[in-house]
C-alpha cells in the first residue's frame, strides 16, 4: 500500500505540511537503557502516575505489525511481517490467504515487539488495535487476538481507525500542533481532511474513482518512484503557497504497528475511545474518517491558483 500524508496549516501564521509515503524496510531498534526509563515516575496534579505505554497491533490488510510506544514517542520495540512476496505470486491480495498468514504470524510478531521493548504485558497501559477500515478477514484476526489479550491481562482496549493512525503519525515524528491539513494518498484512498484534534477530523474531499497511489503505480515505476513523484509535487505546492511540507519517514508510512501504538497513546492521553468493557466491539471494513463537509466545500467554489508541475517534476 502506497501512502502519502500531506499536512499543512498550523494556527494563524504558522503553516505546516506533512507528507508520508510507503516503501522502505522496517528496522530493528537496539535495546535502550530503558528499564529505569520505563519505570520512571512523574508527578501530575499531586498524584503519582507511571509512564503511559501502549502496544499497537495492525492487521488491516496484508502486513502483520506490532509495536510498543511510550507517551514521549519512544519506539521501544517493533516487529513486522510482510505478506508481499506471497501476494505478488498470486497477482493481488486474496483475503482468505491474508487471514491465514495473519493467524500464523500474529503471536510471533507481538511477542517479538514486546521482547525488544523489554516490557511485559502487565506493564502496558493499554492495547490499541486497528478495527477499521480494511479487509474484513484481516481485521478480524487482529481484533480477536487483541480482545483475548486484554481480557486475559485486564487491560484497557483502544480501537483504532487505520486512516486516523496514518494522519497522526506526523505528530510522532515532528512537533505538529492542531489544527493541520492532512492529505492521505494510497492505493486505496485519497482523503483531504482537517485534523482538529486526536479524533476530530473534517473531511474536505476524496476521490470518486481511482486513488492516486493506484494510478501512479500503473504509470510510474513502482512504489518508491511513486513516493518520490508525489512528494516532489506536494513540495512544489508547499513552496507556491508558503506552506511547510513535513514528511514522516517512509518506513512509518507503510502499514505498521508503530502508528497504531502512537494513535493509542494520543487517545489515551486525551481520554478518548478507551474501553474497559469490550463487549460489542466489532471491526468495520468500511469507515469514513471524521465528519464529511465535502458538499459545503464544493458549494464554496474556492478558487485556487494553477501551478505548472511539468518543468520540475518530469525528471522524476
Amino acid at each position: 500500500m502506497f501512502l502519502t500524508q500531506f499536512l499543512s496549516r498550523h494556527t494563524h501564521l504558522w503553516k505546516s505540511l506533512a507528507v508520508s509515503s510507503l516503501g522502505g524496510m522496517m528496522s530493528k531498534y537496539p535495546k535502550y537503557c530503558w528499564i529505569d526509563h520505563l519505570r520512571r515516575i512523574s508527578l501530575h496534579c499531586g498524584k503519582c502516575s507511571s509512564t503511559k505505554i501502549v502496544l499497537g497491533i495492525e492487521t488491516s490488510c496484508d502486513d502483520t505489525g506490532a509495536a510498543v510506544v511510550d507517551e514521549t514517542g519512544n519506539i521501544l520495540g517493533e516487529a513486522l511481517h510482510s505478506q508481499n512476496e506471497v501476494h505478488l505470486k498470486t497477482g493481488g491480495i486474496i483475503p482468505p490467504v491474508a487471514r491465514q498468514l495473519h493467524q500464523e504470524n500474529i503471536e510471533r510478531i507481538v511477542q517479538q515487539a514486546l521482547s525488544l521493548s523489554g516490557v511485559c504485558v502487565d506493564e502496558l497501559s493499554a492495547v490499541a488495535t486497528t478495527v477499521k477500515p480494511g479487509l474484513a478477514l484481516s481485521l478480524g484476526v487482529g481484533l480477536d487476538y487483541s480482545l483475548e489479550l486484554v481480557q486475559k491481562y485486564k487491560k484497557p482496549f483502544i480501537p483504532i481507525h487505520h486512516m486516523e493512525a496514518h494522519a497522526l503519525t506526523v505528530r510522532l515524528t515532528d512537533p505538529v500542533e492542531f489544527p493541520f491539513l492532512v492529505l492521505l494518498l494510497s492505493g486505496g484512498h485519497c482523503i483531504l481532511a482537517v485534523a482538529q484534534g486526536v479524533a476530530d477530523f473534517l473531511l474536505l474531499g476524496q476521490t470518486l474513482d481511482i486513488a492516486p497511489g493506484d494510478m501512479l503505480d500503473k504509470v510510474v515505476s513502482g512504489g518508491v518512484a511513486s513516493n518520490q513523484y508525489i512528494r516532489k509535487a506536494l513540495q512544489i505546492v508547499g513552496n507556491a503557497t508558503d506552506t511547510n511540507v513535513i514528511c514522516p519517514p517512509p518506513r512509518l508510512c507503510t502499514d505498521n504497528g508503530v502508528m497504531i501504538a502512537w494513535n493509542g497513546i494520543e487517545r489515551l492521553s486525551a481520554g478518548l475511545g478507551i474501553f474497559h468493557n469490550t463487549e460489542g466491539i466489532r471491526y468495520e471494513p468500511k469507515a469514513p474518517l471524521g465528519i464529511d463537509i465535502s458538499d459545503q466545500v464544493k458549494e464554496a467554489s474556492i478558487r485556487v491558483t494553477t501551478l505548472d508541475f511539468t518543468s520540475d517534476i518530469l525528471k522524476y
